[in-house]
Order: structure tokens, then C-alpha cells, then sequence
């Protein structure tokens, strides 16, 4: 297929990408990203979701890519180049060169490093690119300049890639000169990491609170934060796939409330701590053991912590990857396993500022309204389906106090 010539023209798409795991067709639209798309698409590192007429409305990241969530943008746009098999194949042409030089120079010392180091996600398909090369003749037994020109005339070798080369790899000369940026920036990308079978969430700052800096002014225009998406769980999803909000615009600031206060339980990581408030306003009055979400005097709303049947469990930002887990969801963005303290401020912030939740002396427990709302509105959308997973999240966290909390 043809290819787009500079992968800098791509930059506001692997933000984008890096940021949020997918993008929606009018996103692409606006960031100029369409052919792109396309080639990562076709690279399996994007999965189109169709409409009922079977029309593309978003991309999101594939399993083996949603990683990506967890690196920068320019890590991201690396190994989504990385990841097109066009320029695949011309990276592994230059590996195959370079090797076959070193071999032919005695570096046994380097090649046995590189196989096993940087080179080692690497080794089958080089071996299947070098298989066909050696028909008759070792590519080692070649002198430099039959080399040089049998390499050349590969198809691998066809394209014009000197952008791709700059982006990718930081420098652009030609290719026989690349072995050593090839193999310090390709190999490690390539290495294999876990695949989730679930779909994914990670955890972003939304703009819904005041004390952040934030107002809820611009909140329902189309933005990365609110808009809808099917693969990579990121935000509180107000406006649908094609840009167009999921309510009146000319509706009062309170319908814009209530509808982030529905559109934030599709979050997993928000709606982890919704159901944990919903715990600890029904247990009172139920079999399960009593949950608390308690504010230490001495530490930040960040430190917020579980307490069930009066034991500690944890900070609220050890447990929800596993709160998240418990879901069926695969959480993305944890660092050393937990939530950071400025995202599950964040969160809480936000939570508060919309009314789900509220102080209660050194507790957070539902705010009123949203409280009467669950047996109300929410009843049949939050309360009644929400019940079987608040029983799991209590035994798991009861469980854990009963191991002695979070390690």
C-alpha cells in the first residue's frame, strides 16, 4: 500500500494516541491523520469499531499495542512506525546487512551480546528474512561491494524512508550506515509484553473541578476527555463518536450534571469508587461487612483510604487496579501499581465537585442527591446492576484486612 512520506506529520496523532488509546473518526479527521490511520490499521496496531451501516466511527489501540498508553508520545510514534511491516521489513534488511558484516569481521563477542540482548525479540524474523538470501551462497562469503549491491536491490529497499529514518531512528543517512541506530532504538521496541484479553482503561485527569482550575463552562464541547470510546476506557463520555453531544446543548447546566454524573460511572477507575460510596452507604443496613472511605487529618485527599469492619485495608490508590480488575477491565497507567497521587486527587476532586460525593466529618460518603437518585433514577443503570460487583469488591477488600491490608 502507499505510505504517507513523514512520520512527523503524524506527531498529533501519537499524542493523541499516547494520551487516550483510540480516536474517533472526526478526531483523525481534525488532526490531519487519516491516511495514517489507514496504515496502522493495516498494520494491526489499530482496530477500526464499525456503525450498524459497517462505517468506521474510531480506532483504538490493538492488545498487543494498548501498552502504549504507557509511554510518551514519542515512544508511542516509534513503535507505531516499528509496527508497519513495509518499514519492518526495511529495518530487518538493515539488521541482516549489518550482522552479516560483523560476522564477516570476527565480532563474535558483539553478535552473541546483540542476539541475546537487543536483538532477541527479533531473531525469527530475521532468521526468515536471511533464509531466502542464502540459496546457494552464504551472504558471509560475499565480498563488501556484492554485498552492498545485493542488498541494495532489494524490494525492502524500494522505498523512500529517509523521514521515517529521521523520526524512528534519529538520523537519516543511507542505509548501510543505520545498523547501529537500528539496533539501539528497533530491537528493544520490540520486545513482547503482556497481552490483555480485556478491554482496557487508564486513568486521565479530567477538567470537572474548580479547585483544579477547571469549570464546567466549556465541559460539553466536543474534547479528547469527553468523547465516546469503545476499546481504551479513558474519560466520561458526554459526546458521541461522530462529535455530537449526547443531549441538548440549549439544556441547563444541571441536565450538563447529571449527565457527567451517568457518564463518569462508565469510567472503571470512577466507577470503582462510586461503587465503594455505594458499599459504605448500603452495608449499614445490610449482610455485608461496613465500609468506610476515610480522609486522614494528616494527609491529602489522595490518601483517602478503605476501612472494612472498622480494619484498614489500604489507600484507595493501592487498590483500584485490582478494584478496576474486579470489573473485567485491564487498568493501564498504575505506577509501581497504584494510581498516582495528582490523578487520585484528581478523581476525588471531581467526584465531590459533581455531588456523588461528600465531607462527612473525617469521611467521603454519597452525596444526598446522588443517594436518593439510586433509588430513583439510577436505580435500574447504577444501584440494581451495580449490586453483584459491590458484593464482590467487599469480600476482596475484606478478604485483604484480613491478610493484614496492602503490602
Amino acid at each position: 500500500m502507499s505510505l504517507p512520506s513523514r512520520p512527523n506529520d503524524a506527531v498529533a496523532l501519537f499524542e493523541h494516541l499516547a494520551q487516550w488509546g483510540e480516536v474517533s473518526a472526526y478526531e483523525a479527521e481534525d488532526l490531519g491523520a487519516g491516511p495514517w490511520v489507514s496504515v496502522f490499521e493495516n498494520a494491526g496496531a489499530l482496530e477500526a469499531v464499525q456503525d450498524e451501516h459497517g462505517r468506521p466511527v474510531a480506532w483504538h489501540l490493538t492488545p498487543p499495542f494498548v501498552h502504549l498508553v504507557e509511554c510518551d508520545a514519542q515512544q508511542a510514534g516509534r513503535r507505531l512506525c516499528f509496527s508497519v511491516p513495509e518499514y519492518r521489513a526495511y529495518l530487518l534488511s538493515i539488521l541482516v546487512e549489518g550482522l552479516v558484516d560483523a560476522g564477516r569481521a570476527g565480532m563474535t563477542v558483539e553478535l552473541e551480546e546483540w542476539t541475546k540482548g537487543d536483538l532477541a525479540p527479533l531473531l525469527a524474523e530475521l532468521n526468515a528474512f536471511l533464509g531466502p538470501l542464502e540459496g546457494v551462497e552464504r551472504l558471509v562469503d560475499f565480498t563488501p561491494a556484492e554485498l552492498e549491491a545485493r542488498m541494495a536491490d532489494l524490494s525492502e529497499r524500494s522505498r523512500p524512508f529517509a523521514a521515517w529514518d529521521s523520526y524512528a531512528l534519529g538520523h537519516s543517512v543511507r542505509p548501510k550506515e543505520l545498523f547501529a541506530f537500528a539496533l539501539r532504538r528497533f530491537g528493544p521496541a520490540c520486545v513482547t509484553l503482556p497481552v490483555a484479553v480485556e478491554t482496557a482503561a487508564v486513568l486521565r485527569p479530567l477538567p470537572l473541578n474548580r479547585e483544579d482550575g477547571f469549570g464546567l463552562g466549556s465541559a460539553s464541547n466536543p474534547q479528547p476527555w469527553n468523547a465516546q470510546r469503545f476499546g481504551v476506557l479513558s474519560g466520561a463520555p458526554i459526546v458521541d463518536a461522530r462529535g455530537q453531544r449526547m443531549f441538548d446543548e440549549d439544556s441547563p447546566k444541571e441536565v450538563l450534571l447529571e449527565h457527567l454524573r451517568d457518564a463518569v460511572v462508565e469510567h472503571p477507575f470512577y466507577a470503582a469508587v462510586i461503587h465503594l460510596g455505594i458499599c459504605a452507604w448500603r452495608s449499614p443496613a445490610s449482610a455485608m461487612s461496613t465500609v468506610e472511605l476515610y480522609v486522614p487529618a494528616s494527609g491529602g485527599l489522595h490518601d483517602v483510604s478503605v476501612l472494612v469492619g472498622s480494619r484498614g485495608v489500604g489507600r484507595v490508590a493501592e487498590l483500584l487496579g485490582d478494584l478496576v480488575r474486579a470489573q473485567g477491565y485491564a487498568p493501564f497507567g498504575l505506577v509501581d501499581g497504584q494510581v498516582s497521587d495528582e490523578l487520585m486527587g484528581n478523581l476525588l476532586r471531581n467526584l465531590l465537585e459533581l455531588r456523588i460525593l461528600r465531607h462527612q466529618d473525617e469521611l467521603l460518603v454519597l452525596d444526598d442527591d446522588y443517594q436518593s437518585s439510586l433509588m430513583a433514577a439510577r436505580l435500574r443503570t447504577v444501584f440494581r446492576p451495580g449490586k453483584e460487583l459491590q458484593k464482590r469488591m467487599v469480600e476482596k477488600l475484606a478478604l485483604r484486612a484480613s491478610e493484614g491490608g496492602a503490602a
